[in-house]
């Protein structure tokens, strides 16, 4: 065998190698504590007169139905939510005078608009004539007796984001998670939902409670041009939840996934004046990916096109799987190929007959086309010197 087959074989192993050394193994996370524990309860006074005895719970790091402090304070700390539903704590801060972060102003979102009608008796306006009456909208607070409790931002329209394929669908009424987040086993996540979406057109009353459902879907490689999904079946249903809340904390549980590393799931709440026969989960829900651990690479740029277009088959992770496979048995392969016949190759007859070909008979100069006007001198006709006493 040739010099140049030995070091191009042992260059591929090599490399091969340093890239199996640099692979790193998918460990599964560690088992937790509860996200959910026991702290001081505190007694308050509701509506005047009524006294209830409050139980904080941590949830997810968070702390809810907290103690309030005596004075309220500009500078104390909120929980926002990141894009997959995890919770992170904000601190206000002052700069140049203005506080920075501070707690979102939910504007008049969950404010109930009505119009009031004043008399010329109650307002007694001077531009006013006795027979007039004056209309103006005005907004009412929400009860804030429970709603206070929840230290975590609440989701509006504001701050819907776009889904789809083309991004180009609403997410109402979900703000949490974003569509092709990734849910991990053992974490927990925070579902949050516009409240006041669910409204009923004909009493203009809002569906005081709903519930969550997870629901599995499979999407086959033939219906993904078509963008198709087949719900395979709800496996997660809470309990019938107070909608004022707007928010569920979902704990991932490994048995969800069926044995499996990954499986792509969709996120609906259902309210309560809805039967089950007619509720359709694909109809508002938020397509996501429930997963066994962290990754441990990133994914590339046509992972992410996949993603973001809806397209998820396990035929893909087989085919990633094999690839490394296949390269390895065909250099394997080739390399006692080449060994076995390394004294059998000769090469000579194709290299000679390739150099004929691009061999040229030129002719003589005066008979081409390009050096026929040429006039060619003869040798003698050159100048020539004579040589001078120095040089002898």
């Amino acid at each position: 065998m040739r010099f140049q087959d030995n070091a191009f074989i042992l260059f591929f192993l090599a490399s091969f190698c340093q890239y199996v050394h640099g692979a790193r193994a998918v460990h599964r996370p560690k088992e937790k504590m509860t996200t959910s524990e026991e702290v001081k309860p505190w007694v308050r006074t509701i509506y005047g007169s009524l006294n209830e005895i409050v139980t904080p719970t941590v949830i997810a790091g968070v702390t809810f139905s907290a103690k309030p402090d005596p004075t309220p304070n500009p500078l104390q700390p909120w929980v926002s939510l990141k894009k997959d539903g995890t919770p992170q704590t904000i601190k206000p801060e002052i700069k140049k005078g203005r506080t920075q972060k501070q707690k979102p102003d939910y504007s008049t979102y969950f404010k109930t608009a009505t119009m009031h009608t004043f008399s010329y008796e109650e307002l007694k306006a001077v531009n006013m004539d006795p027979n007039d009456v004056h209309e103006e909208e005005e907004f009412v607070d929400e009860d804030d007796t429970y709603v206070s409790l929840n230290p975590i931002i609440r989701c509006t329209p504001d701050r819907y984001f776009s889904k789809g394929p083309a991004k180009d669908i609403p997410s109402e009424p979900f703000c949490t998670p974003r569509e092709n987040s990734d849910w991990k086993v053992g974490k927990t996540y925070f579902v949050t939902w516009y409240t006041r979406f669910f409204e009923d057109e004909n009493s203009d009353t809002v569906a005081d409670k709903v519930r969550v459902h997870l629901s599995y879907v499979k999407e086959k490689s033939v219906e993904m041009g078509n963008h198709k999904r087949d719900i395979s079946g709800t496996f997660f249903t809470s309990e019938w939840i107070d909608n004022v809340d707007g928010l569920l904390p979902i704990e991932i549980k490994e048995d969800w996934l069926q044995n499996t590393y990954e499986r792509r799931i969709i996120v609906s709440v259902q309210p309560y004046n809805i039967p089950d026969e007619d509720f359709d989960p694909r109809l508002n829900g938020v397509l996501l990916y429930i997963r066994m651990g962290s990754k441990v690479y990133k994914p590339t740029k046509e992972q992410l096109a996949l993603q973001d277009a809806g397209i998820s088959d396990d035929k893909w992770y087989y085919i990633a799987l094999s690839i490394p496979t296949v390269v390895v048995i065909f250099f394997v392969l080739m390399y006692f190929f080449l060994y076995a016949n390394g004294k059998n190759r000769d090469f000579t007859d194709v290299t000679r007959k390739a150099l004929n070909k691009k061999r040229r008979v030129l002719g003589k100069f005066s008979e081409m086309k390009k050096f026929k006007t040429m006039r060619n001198h003869k040798y003698t006709e050159l100048p020539s010197y004579k040589k001078t006493g120095k040089q002898n």
